[in-house]
């Protein structure tokens, strides 16, 4: 029998403009064992299925109605806040061969009371937009495991991200939002990185580095390179990782359940945007989170839910900061 930890993605969730203060995670890890964020480098086995559905939320910090006035007084027109970001999507995976696996993920992207600071005739004004919610773009993950010994693998990431997402969402006037406000960016990307995973007993060891390069999509804007980057440590409760052969063999029964707690670092540096060639000054830098988790897993269905809190905030310009960021899901495999 399969080892079937139902692994549901090896892809990312969108390439969207700057770091995590205003927009999804570029990168999200395996769904089915151990860590939850960082990309493990075990691939499905061969002829193997996995299908999930996962949910990103991210709290923000959000400014103020008079710190948007001033920010807009000083000369700091273009200063935006976004209450919250919700981001769901669901994903399909496949076991091409024994060390090559496929996924895809299709995201719903909902952005909660947009607002930005602008100079009216003159007068600082802080104008609300509402809210922008749309099907973002499918992302395409291929992994080819390179290294695989007793206890440890490793992995080449590669993909691509197509532009089917929403980009003529309008706000409460009727205007069209702009591109770092949209589901989709309107833009052909591409992401190339590696991963590696190592087990010892109850213990697991993850690693992974994910380069995305963004081209320029809809209304001549350019979201910003990034790069993702992700450890984790997980530890089992009652069995071992070594009470599953590396090959894929499965020896558990339907009613074991297997209960995994991790620790992570998920952290993500951008570039600014560009719009017709020009920096925005308010976009890029680096944030870094801190995430412990925890995953259920029975036979071949998981659940997984982590928190993670902000440790390192670095961001150009004037952004807000982010309070908290919660993912959670279901995966199942075949």
């Amino acid at each position: 029998m399969k080892h079937l930890y139902p692994k549901l993605g090896l892809a990312l969730v969108f390439c969207t403009p700057v770091v995590f203060a205003d927009h999804p995670t570029i990168a999200f890890g395996i769904e089915g064992t151990g860590a939850i964020n960082t990309i493990s480098a075990n691939p499905l086995p061969a002829g193997s299925w996995g299908f999930g559905i996962r949910t990103e939320v991210i709290n923000n910090d959000e400014f103020s109605t008079e710190q948007l006035e001033n920010f807009a007084a000083a000369g700091k027109e273009g200063v935006h806040s976004v209450n919250q970001i919700t981001n769901t999507s669901i994903a399909v995976s496949y076991g091409a061969t024994e060390n090559l696996s496929v996924s895809a993920r299709l995201p719903y992207i909902e952005r909660e009371n947009i607002r930005e600071g602008e100079l009216e005739m003159g007068m600082p004004e802080a104008h609300t937009h509402g809210d922008s919610s749309g099907v973002g773009d499918l992302l395409v993950l291929g992994q080819f495991r390179t290294q695989k010994t007793a206890d440890l693998d490793a992995a080449l990431l590669f993909g691509i991200k197509a532009t089917t997402g929403e980009t003529h969402e309008k706000d409460d006037e009727g205007e069209r939002f702009e591109t770092e406000f949209q589901p989709g960016s309107g833009s052909w990307d591409y992401l190339l990185g590696g991963s590696v995973s190592k087990s010892s007993g109850k213990w697991g060891y993850h690693a992974n580095v994910l380069y995305n390069k963004t081209t320029e999509g809809s209304q001549s804007t350019e979201i910003g390179d990034a790069l993702t980057y992700n450890v984790a440590l997980s530890y089992r409760l009652g069995h071992d990782h070594s009470e599953h052969s590396h090959s894929g063999e499965n020896h558990e029964s339907a009613r074991d359940l297997f209960w995994d707690m991790s620790l992570e670092l998920n952290g993500e540096t951008r570039r600014k945007n560009k719009i017709s060639g020009e920096s925005e000054y308010n976009s890029g830098g680096t944030t870094v989170f801190l995430t412990p988790g925890l995953r259920v897993t029975s036979n071949n269905l998981s659940g997984f839910i982590s928190i993670g809190v902000p440790v390192v905030e670095n961001q150009h310009g004037t952004q807000t900061d982010v309070d908290s960021r919660v993912v959670a899901g279901l995966s199942i495999g075949f």
